[in-house]
């Protein structure tokens, strides 16, 4: 268990994974975790059985990374960082419903949650519109977007952004999509400062 670190040393996403207390891992026993992150660590990837009788397998893993696909319509995206003194983890959570959506919390290395949502605005659909969308387009589409689903994942080699996309390809038929296709952004990207998640201006 090279990734789980002695008594006093620094704690890594492998130990965190371990001692979450089942708020975000209800399917999986810490036995479950340790187990993946086991064989993970000998060059395996191998699905373990959860609580739902169903399977879940971890995918990545480095010292501040992980990713695990929990069932077959759930992954789960862990990375810590260093904020002043105190380890966060930004956790975020994606329903594979025909078309991704996503949430994203933040927590402390004892698993408390951070709740103000002023560290972190989910994106709406308005979010990727831009602004020379005509009014009407843009009413269309609001009347369109019963649901807004909205995808989030880490992205770098030091999973240091999150990129946010919206999906609507996938959501919408393929003749309406064509008409607000030239008005939306792809993706929105994240930086985080401090304990904050901020979108970068374009």
């Amino acid at each position: 268990m090279a990734l789980l670190p002695l008594t006093g040393a620094s704690r890594t996403i492998a130990d965190l994974f371990a001692t979450e207390p089942g708020n975000i891992f209800p399917l999986l026993t810490r036995t479950n975790r340790l187990d993946m992150v086991d064989y993970y660590l000998s060059g395996q990837q191998v699905a373990i059985p959860n609580n739902l009788a169903g399977e879940s397998s971890l995918e990545q893993l480095d010292s501040t990374y992980l990713k695990v696909k929990t069932s077959g319509s759930r992954v789960v995206e862990m990375c810590m960082r260093q904020v002043g003194k105190d380890t966060v983890i930004t956790v975020i959570e994606t329903v594979m419903t025909p078309v991704p959506d996503s949430r994203l919390t933040q927590w402390n290395s004892h698993w408390q949650h951070y709740t103000s949502d002023k560290l972190f605005a989910m994106p709406v659909i308005d979010d990727f519109i831009v602004k020379k969308m005509p009014r009407e387009l843009r009413a269309d589409l609001q009347d369109a977007m019963i649901f807004p689903l909205v995808q989030l994942a880490f992205k770098g080699d030091n999973h240091d952004s999150i990129e946010a996309t919206h999906g609507l390809d996938r959501f919408l038929a393929k003749d309406e999509y064509k008409r607000f296709a030239d008005y939306l952004k792809p993706s929105i990207t994240y930086r985080f400062n401090g304990l904050k998640i901020k979108p970068v201006k374009k």
